[in-house]
């Protein structure tokens, strides 16, 4: 068995981070792309952390694993719940590694909390409660007295632990502050690191940076150097924090390089890239105008200029319990009885047509799902954006994409729109379908993320493309362990040299079962308000 790293960088993308080493700024993840193969990585559809990491690290589609969004449910859910990792209905990476004999280290990977009681130690991240002073449940550990012992440690290591940097999008982008908190936030993982391979050294290691995202998400035309905002007096004045932020997270990049050791693996990997966000799509509005959604008559008012206004207001006003509960409540307005399709939750980002059987209100005969969705997906094909031209480069249908025994969760539709610079919402009150947001520095997710494979028997020149569902049999052929049988991924097998596949064949192993969680919310109503309030702050609700 040999020592195997996952190198999580959220969002990372290769024509932002090139630069970068190119500067100097990122030596280490320079050295591991010259020394190993690289390519690029395939998110899932929908592109969006929660259904991408979590495929990353079960090696299958979310039509098995059934996470697509941070919400479990959609519009007609008064009280859709938080995902969770006892909503994961496949095993994952820790559970094969931990099957076959290998202890696991399991860091800051999203969809983790509450963290699983495992041969190694987890440190839950981003979905965790604790955004302010309270601060316990993220650690799980098998050895001292109790998981309490581990999160003691680092909160020792770590005074004011940030489980997850929050972010802003609609004011960060104004000031450096965001990437300042950023880099103490990395210097934090980088000492929690540091203890947690000391104190207890695993053979399979699973890390995510959750930072290139929320920086991105903010500042993304600040950061590519293709975009004509990279020169304004706005990048200019974020530049050096910026760059001190990739610094920082090159370093725990080479840490878990030497980690690895000269016998070990490391795989470098995103979990989708990044685009600059040019327009937001409202989705309602269109199938409102098509005739597939309704607003009864007080949510045809809400549609005039004077109330439109009013909700950035009061998104900055209301308290955080009301601000919870007030989305949901617009869906009210919807008339369901004469609606036919809606939209989903914005991390979805598709379209449900509304079921009858399946859905509380629905409308829609199951006879004719198959004829609705052809007709949806043929007004996007013939969409013209706010400049004339076509927007839709095209339109999955779920079964395209999703297969498994969780698909119910699914959106029915999922339109990709103008290389993914078109991002669609669930708004309710807009007359008109399109916002021009492209005078602002956000970015957006795209399918392309990165991926290096690094280590013994590697092929330098290797190139390497491959989906999100490749990382764990990837990891478990590194660390010398049997690839379960079943996996929708496979091991990139182009990442390694003849020499290594003939003298260390792929191996085989049987199927490993899903971990049983227990699929209750384990939030209270004060927690999932934090929670949705830093996920509001990047633009995922």
């Amino acid at each position: 068995m040999n020592r195997a790293v996952v190198i999580g960088l959220d969002g990372a993308a290769w024509h932002l981070l090139q630069p970068l080493m190119e500067k100097g700024v990122m030596p280490r993840l320079a050295r591991l792309r010259a020394e190993g193969a690289d390519g690029i990585l395939r998110s899932t559809v929908p592109t969006y952390t929660p259904p991408a990491w979590t495929s990353a690290f079960t090696g299958v589609n979310p039509g098995r694993h059934g996470i697509y969004g941070f919400i479990a449910g959609h519009a007609q859910h008064r009280s859709p719940q938080l995902v969770h990792s006892g909503l994961i209905k496949a095993p994952a990476i820790w559970r094969m590694a931990n099957e076959q004999g290998a202890r696991a280290g399991i860091y800051n990977v999203p969809i983790t909390f509450p963290p699983r009681p495992i041969d190694g130690w987890m440190v839950s991240g981003m979905m965790t409660p604790g955004y302010d002073a309270h601060r316990s449940g993220f650690a799980s550990w098998d050895r001292g007295s109790n998981a309490d012992d581990l999160e003691r440690r680092i909160l020792e290591w770590a005074p004011d632990y940030v489980l997850d940097l929050h972010a802003n999008y609609e004011t960060d982008w104004r000031d450096a502050a965001l990437a300042e908190r950023a880099i103490a936030s990395l210097r934090q993982r980088h000492r929690v690191l540091s203890e947690l391979l000391e104190l207890d050294p695993p053979d399979v290691i699973f890390s995510v940076l959750e930072t290139p995202d929320r920086l991105q998400h903010v500042y993304y035309r600040y950061i590519d150097p293709a975009d004509d905002m990279y020169g304004s007096p706005g990048a200019m004045a974020v530049r050096g924090a910026l760059e001190r932020c990739f610094k920082a997270i090159d370093d725990i990049v080479g840490l878990l390089h030497d980690y690895a050791g000269e016998d070990g693996g490391v795989l470098v990997c995103s979990d989708h890239g990044f685009t600059a966000w040019e327009v937001s799509v409202h989705l309602n509005a269109l199938l409102e105008r098509w005739g597939y959604l309704k607003l009864k008559g007080a949510g045809k008012l809400m549609q005039s200029g004077v109330a439109r206004a009013l909700v950035p207001v009061a998104k900055k006003v209301l308290p955080r319990k009301v601000a919870r509960d007030a989305k949901g409540a617009t869906f009210a307005a919807i008339d369901w009885a004469a609606t036919r399709a809606f939209a989903s939750p914005i991390p979805q980002q598709g379209i449900f047509v509304n079921l009858k059987g399946r859905d509380e209100f629905g409308t829609v005969e199951a006879s004719d799902l198959g004829s609705i969705k052809d007709e949806i997906a043929q007004r996007f094909i013939d969409l013209a954006g706010p400049d004339g031209a076509p927007v839709t480069d095209k339109v999955y249908r779920s079964e395209e994409v999703f297969q498994g025994d969780a698909v119910d969760g699914a959106p029915d539709l999922l339109p990709v729109l103008r290389d993914h610079r078109f991002e669609l919402d669930d708004e309710l009150f807009h007359r008109e379908p399109y916002t021009d947001v492209s005078h602002l520095p956000r970015g957006v997710h795209h399918p392309d993320g990165i991926i290096v494979v690094a280590g013994t028997g590697v092929d330098a020149d290797g190139a390497v493309e491959g989906s999100v569902m490749d990382v764990t049999p990837t990891l478990l052929y590194q660390a010398g362990l049997d690839v379960p049988d079943g996996l929708d991924g496979s091991v990139l097998t182009n990442a390694f040299t003849r020499d290594r596949l003939e003298q260390n064949p792929l191996r085989i192993g049987s199927r490993v079962d899903a971990e049983r969680g227990d699929e209750a919310s384990p939030y209270s109503a004060d927690e999932e308000a934090l929670i949705e309030e830093s996920l509001r702050g990047l633009g995922y609700l």
